[in-house]
């Protein structure tokens, strides 16, 4: 750090302290305490400052529940007497204010180096997110170097570099939906580059409950291939993000296992389309996922810049829904011979259905019909007979009634 820009880091923390020793706060020299943004506020630790290791019953009101440790360029080391961190096992999830998560975040200076080891966090298993921004990562990631927090809601590792990922970097590590405000349940790499094309076997296999998986922005040897079973153990996975990498295929059945993925992101990802390639296709539509980010062709040519769905329309033989069974394919589905007989045989009902209801209309409109033209011929001719007695009778006069005789039968 330049002499100017470290003596005004070491005044702002004098001042930041100062206030802090009055208001009740206690923390290490070199860092500082802030509830701008709630309270509990955030420790904030500067690592060309502060002297290791952080101990824990040198931070009180409130407990270090919030903690961010900046400018780092160098070691977290994990063993006495230079240890990272000290007696933070005694800190209590019943020490936790609700409101607010348990986290780490870990910013390093502009191009500084991280170098982590299996047991750097040990005592932190009360951390619910954890964030490494902008880091070097030199020595890559070891073995179980994040065994120590066993649960967490978030792991983000954003910006900087990976020289080296094993296949068990992260065993020990559960992540999962923890109770706590906007839970996520979430592993993230981000804007960074690595220097493989690839992910280990085995890699993700302890992420049994993840949630959500982002893969985005990755910067890699060459196009980035993810092997067939990369996602196999994932199976409670609901979101995964591969946006803006060198993806030009996926293995066929890598999405196979994660009968819980509902979104997809393949935003900004050429395509090399074939036929073999975009079986995809096929499976965010038979499944119902999401899919943000049309896929889009690079090669052949002929289709560069176009989506993968006019390639695949247009090239590609459509498999067959009904598998054999006798049946007709509608957009991917199979309708059988038997659900057609079924609709036919209620379309046959309703028209039926609907014959017998005129019938039945009809045949009462007749009625009604024949009914009023007999009432009507009654009457015509008892006021005949009525004209023809008034006309002369034989002295007899009419019926002083004005309708004809009830059941007398005149026609």
């Amino acid at each position: 750090m330049a002499p100017g820009l470290k003596l005004q880091w070491t005044l702002l923390v004098s001042l930041l302290s100062l206030c802090d020793f009055i208001s009740g706060q206690s923390f290490p020299s070199g860092c500082a305490y802030s509830s701008a943004t709630g309270t509990p506020g955030i420790f904030t630790c500067d690592f060309a400052s502060v002297t290791l290791p952080l101990t824990f019953n040198t931070f009180s009101s409130p407990y270090p529940q919030r903690l961010v440790i900046n400018n780092v360029d160098g070691q977290l080391p994990a063993s006495s007497p230079t240890a990272t961190f000290s007696g933070f096992n005694s800190m209590s999830i019943a020490n936790l204010d609700t409101n607010y998560p348990a986290s780490l975040e870990i910013k390093c200076a502009s191009n500084g180096n991280l170098v982590l080891f299996a047991g750097t966090f040990s005592g932190l298993g009360y951390i619910q997110e954890l964030k490494i921004t902008n880091c070097v990562l030199s020595g890559g990631l070891a073995n179980n170097v994040f065994a120590d927090f066993g649960d967490l809601d978030s792991l983000i590792i954003d910006g900087g570099s990976i020289n080296g990922l094993n296949a068990d970097s992260l065993s020990g590590l559960n992540i999962t939906r923890l109770a706590i405000p906007n839970a996520l349940g979430m592993f993230a790499m981000m804007n960074l580059a690595l220097d493989t094309n690839t992910f280990p076997s085995g890699f993700f296999y302890p992420l049994s409950k993840v949630k959500a998986i982002i893969l985005d922005n990755l910067s890699t040897s060459s196009a980035l291939s993810l092997p067939t079973d990369t996602f196999t153990q994932n199976t409670n996975l609901e979101t995964l993000s591969l946006s803006y990498n060198s993806l030009t295929r996926l293995p066929n059945n890598v999405l196979s296992t994660l009968g819980a993925l509902s979104f997809l992101n393949l935003t900004g990802n050429r395509w090399e389309c074939t036929c073999e390639n975009l079986w995809i296709l096929t499976t965010i539509s038979t499944q119902n996922i999401d899919v943000v980010g049309g896929m889009v062709c690079d090669s052949p040519s002929d289709y560069q810049d176009k989506r993968a769905t006019t390639y695949y329309y247009n090239m590609c033989p459509q498999d067959d829904a009904c598998a054999g069974t006798p049946g007709i394919v509608a957009y991917n589905s199979c309708i059988t011979a038997w659900q057609l007989a079924n609709y036919a045989l209620l379309i046959l009902v309703l028209i039926l259905s609907a014959l017998g209801l005129g019938l039945i209309i009809g045949t009462r409109t007749s009625l009604r019909s024949a009914r009023l033209k007999l009432e009507m011929k009654k009457k015509s001719s008892w006021l005949k007979v009525q004209e023809a007695m008034r006309r002369g009778g034989g002295g007899q006069k009419p019926p002083a009634s004005t309708g004809p005789p009830k059941n007398a039968g005149w026609i």
